[in-house]
C-alpha cells in the first residue's frame, strides 16, 4: 500500500512537471505566433529607370514582380531605381515611396508598405552626395511607442577592398583609364566615410534602434580579414565601441547569388546593438535567382540579389 501511494505520488509529479512543461511551450508558441516581426530588405534593382542601358521587356518586369512577391518585405531599401513610377512596375502600389532627388537615374529610394502599420517620415542624406557619388535616404518609422531608423545607401563603386587612406590613395597607380577610375573611386569613398560614420555617430547618441543598409560597394569580410586601420576601412570607420558596435549578418556569410559569382557580400543590413536585440535569429536570407548566370539575363533582372532579415518589434 505504501508502495502503491508511493507509486501515485511520482506519477502525480511527473505529470505536473508534464503539465508545466507543455504550458511553458503553449506559452512560447502563443507568443510567437502574436509577435509582431518587420522585414527589412535591400535590393539594386540595376539601372530601374529611363536609362538607355535598360533594356527589359514586360515579360521582364513580369519576372521582377515574381521576386519582389517572394522578398515579401515591408520595408525595402532600393538601389539604382530611378523613380517611384519604375518601382511600381516592380513591386506594384502598395508601398509608400520615397526617393533622393539627385538629377541621376540610379537614385535611392525606400519603400514601405502600406499596410504595415508603420509611419514613415523621410529625409535626404545629402552629405553623401561626394563627387559624382549619390545621397542616402535618411527614413524613421513609427508605430505608437516603437521606431526605428533606417539609412539608405549606395555608396560608391570601384574600390571594393582598397585602403580608404590618404597615403594609400596616392600611391595608387593611374596609368591607364581602368586604374585611374579605381584611384578616384576610392578617393570619393574616402571623402563619404566621414558622414557616414557622423551619422552612425549622431545615431548612437539616441534612444532609437538603427540599420544602416543598401548597396555598400564594399567587402566587409575584406574589410575585417585585411586588419584596416579606422582610416583604412569602411568597415572599421564605422564600427567603434560600445553604443556605435555595429554587427551584420553579411560579414560571415557568402553570397549565392548567379551561383556565388562574387562571394564577398557588397550589399548590406548592418545593425546597431538595440536593432541587433531585435534581429530575429537566423532570418537573414538571399533571394537567388533561379536562371544560370550570363551577363545579359543579369541586365535583366539584376546583378544583385535581394537580401532581408527580421526584426521583432
Amino acid at each position: 500500500m505504501v508502495t502503491l501511494v508511493g507509486r501515485c505520488i511520482i506519477k502525480k509529479d511527473v505529470m505536473t512537471k508534464r503539465i508545466s512543461l507543455f504550458t511553458l511551450i503553449a506559452a512560447f508558441i502563443t507568443t510567437s505566433a502574436f509577435a509582431e516581426t518587420l522585414k527589412v530588405a535591400s535590393w539594386n534593382i540595376a539601372w530601374l529607370g529611363s536609362h538607355e542601358y535598360n533594356q527589359r521587356d514586360e515579360a521582364d518586369y513580369k519576372d521582377l514582380a515574381r521576386y519582389a512577391k517572394q522578398l515579401n518585405a515591408d520595408v525595402i531599401a532600393l538601389q539604382e531605381v530611378e523613380s517611384a513610377k519604375w518601382a511600381t512596375k516592380v513591386l506594384g502600389d502598395e508601398y509608400e515611396y520615397f526617393f533622393t532627388t539627385k538629377d541621376w537615374v540610379q537614385r535611392v529610394g525606400v519603400a514601405v508598405r502600406k499596410t504595415s502599420g508603420y509611419k514613415a517620415s523621410a529625409i535626404e542624406y545629402v552629405e553623401l552626395d561626394q563627387g559624382l557619388a549619390r545621397r542616402g535616404m535618411d527614413v524613421t518609422l513609427t508605430k505608437g511607442d516603437k521606431s526605428l531608423r533606417l539609412l539608405a545607401v549606395h555608396m560608391k563603386s570601384g574600390c571594393f577592398d582598397k585602403a580608404l587612406d590618404q597615403v594609400s590613395i596616392a600611391k595608387m597607380p593611374s596609368s591607364n583609364d581602368k586604374e585611374v577610375y579605381a584611384k578616384t573611386a576610392c578617393a570619393e569613398l574616402a571623402k563619404q566615410a566621414i558622414p557616414l560614420e557622423a551619422w552612425v555617430d549622431a545615431r548612437a547618441k539616441e534612444d532609437t534602434p538603427f540599420i544602416l543598409l543598401g548597396d555598400f560597394n564594399r567587402r566587409f569580410v575584406r574589410d575585417i580579414s585585411l586588419n584596416h586601420s579606422e582610416i583604412q576601412g569602411l568597415w572599421q570607420a564605422i564600427d567603434d565601441e560600445g553604443a556605435e558596435s555595429l554587427w551584420a549578418p553579411t560579414i560571415k556569410a557568402e553570397s549565392k547569388c548567379w551561383g556565388g559569382y562574387y562571394k564577398d557580400y557588397i550589399d548590406h543590413i548592418v545593425f546597431d546593438p538595440k536593432a541587433r536585440a531585435r534581429y530575429v535569429e537566423n532570418s537573414f536570407d538571399q533571394i537567388v535567382f533561379e536562371p544560370k548566370y550570363t551577363r545579359e539575363i543579369s541586365q535583366k533582372l539584376s546583378d544583385h540579389c535581394p537580401i532581408s532579415v527580421e526584426l521583432a518589434l
